[in-house]
């Protein structure tokens, strides 16, 4: 592991002169490996990238976030989030995609919640209210039209929420991915499949929810999370 992480460091300034390197965080989100994203996060700090770029590292600060609050790490995710609230100021400094700022607006008042649940209403408010800025500026990026679906899946039905219309906003996503072209080591795509997957689960559609755990696998077979847990825990609930 010593000699991985070596590896790893010696490759990032590489990494962010020229790009992020997308294949190895990719291949680090199958795995599980998140010490990868949180060593590029960290190195990026220091680093002069462009705009497209920081709109990229804001993408994987977002999905480490998630993962740190998952991981049941909330210091870790409170820190990145710091973090990604000052790479989006950045990008509004320069006018950057109105829809993109909304998106990860929208997110990080969700992420919010988890440690300021005394304040859930506003924060979900805040977060519903960037998320519908974000649909309206761009109704087709697969990005935006996946966060609807989680507004949808994660919010109680008493302030709006549905498993159904997460699951029609899962739905469009994948077709946006897919004819967009946007599906080569691409960690939200395979994210908003497993929200499908997941959608269909609690809808009471378990086969198709099986069909896209095999969509899956046949895509990314290492899949660790779907391969290892997911998918063998919906086929014993299948079973029963």
């Amino acid at each position: 592991m010593k000699r991985k992480l070596t590896a790893i460091l010696l490759l990032i300034p590489c990494i962010l002169q020229a790009q992020l390197n997308h294949e190895m965080l990719y291949n680090a989100y199958l795995s599980e490996d998140f010490q990868i994203w949180k060593i590029v996060i960290d190195e990026a700090q220091d680093s002069k990238i462009t705009t497209k770029q920081l709109e990229e590292l804001i993408n994987y600060e977002y999905g480490y976030i998630g993962a740190c609050l998952a991981l049941e790490q909330p210091n870790e995710a409170q820190r990145i989030m710091k973090v990604m609230n000052s790479h989006l100021s950045i990008l509004e400094k320069h006018h950057y995609q109105p829809a993109i700022i909304h998106l990860y607006r929208s997110a990080l008042c969700a992420f919010k919640i988890s440690e300021n649940k005394w304040d859930v209403i506003s924060l979900g408010t805040q977060s519903v209210e960037y998320a519908e800025l974000a649909y309206k500026e761009a109704p087709n990026n697969p990005l935006v039209v996946n966060l609807k679906g989680n507004m949808d899946f994660f919010r109680p039905q008493l302030l709006g929420g549905s498993k159904q219309n997460a699951l029609y906003n899962y739905e469009k996503a994948t077709e946006l991915f897919e004819t967009q072209k946007q599906t080569t080591y691409n960690w939200n795509y395979l994210a908003n499949l497993l929200s499908m997957a997941q959608a269909y689960e609690k809808t009471g559609n378990l086969k198709k929810a099986e069909l896209i755990c095999k969509k899956i696998l046949g895509i990314a077979p290492n899949f660790k999370y779907v391969k290892n847990t997911y998918y063998p825990q919906l086929l014993e609930k299948m079973a029963k």
